[in-house]
């Protein structure tokens, strides 16, 4: 019985690795990104994490397509983050969006749909700013708009240009001088179910991220505006967001008013996809069939 057990655990590890591999590609002699993917086919969905977070984060999304064989779902820890090297220059996300396209090099991909959660809408977007939407097949934007600061909360964005508020000092001044509290705090303000175990396992990413890239990633990321970027592909590729319910009103104002054609999903709260895979897997699927469609 013993020895029937563990064939069959070890046949279930098998199969686990088989279907979500984890690798690490070599960018250059000082940066090496480390990367989960799963499933296969022709069109490559690269989901890239937010502010301080890793590829664990999007364990449903790679679980879910680990058995197409139409989209290959892959997602990386960018430089500084996860288990990719921690080098002491190039944290913002410009630098960032050239470690993806070095990604996408030496990984060979092509038909791309780029899912940029957070941060990493900024991330995707300063890639489409440097690169071009050439290689690019669809867009997915989950709960952050093309710019990060504005006048007001009537606008789509994370920061006050003046910072009356304070909250981007908190992410930036605060992630070095009160870590932990600041780590704790963003992580129960993501989830709609902030138990202990889920603080505590989304803050354990969080720590494999030093304060110091933490505080740069954030203070660099205050100033950029995609907005003309994103806004230039209105029709001209499908584009889907999937926003947290409680920015649903400005967010749907801006979309509505710059990118018409794009469809959009509202949904719990910034962590959504992890904590609602079900309903958001099948916005994702749905997007990709209403895509083979047209």
């Amino acid at each position: 019985m013993k020895i029937l057990n563990l064939a069959l655990l070890i046949g279930y590890l098998s199969f686990f690795i088989a279907s979500t591999a984890a690798e690490e590609v070599k960018l250059n002699d000082s940066l090496s990104l480390h990367y989960q993917q799963a499933g296969s086919g022709d069109t490559t969905i690269i989901f890239i994490p937010g502010w301080m977070m890793s590829t664990e984060v999007f364990e449903h999304q790679l679980a879910h397509f680990k058995d197409s064989h139409k989209y290959r779902a892959l997602a990386y820890d960018p430089r500084g983050q996860g288990k990719s090297s921690k080098p002491v220059e190039g944290h913002t996300y410009q630098q960032h969006a050239r470690d993806l396209a070095l990604l996408i090099e030496k990984l060979e991909l092509e038909n791309i749909i780029l899912a940029g959660w957070s941060y990493g809408v900024t991330e995707q977007l300063a890639y489409l700013n440097q690169f071009g939407s050439n290689n690019i097949k669809a867009m997915i934007m989950i709960d952050t708009g093309p710019d990060i600061a504005g006048a007001s909360r009537d606008e789509w964005v994370w920061y006050l240009n003046d910072d009356s508020d304070g909250y981007s000092r908190w992410f930036t001044e605060g992630i070095i001088e009160d870590r932990d509290t600041v780590i704790s705090e963003f992580v129960k303000w993501m989830l709609e179910n902030p138990t202990a175990e889920n603080v505590a396992w989304i803050s354990n990413i969080a720590n494999q991220t030093s304060s110091s890239v933490a505080a740069i990633t954030n203070a660099t990321g205050f100033y950029l505006d995609y907005s003309k970027d994103l806004i230039a592909l209105e029709g001209k590729i499908p584009m889907l967001y999937v926003v947290r319910d409680e920015v649903k009103e400005v967010a749907d104002k801006w979309i509505k008013a710059n990118t018409p054609s794009a469809t959009t999903a509202y949904m719990g709260k910034h962590m959504m996809f992890w904590e609602r895979p079900d309903e958001f897997n099948a916005v994702i699927d749905q997007f990709l069939k209403d895509m083979e469609t047209k």
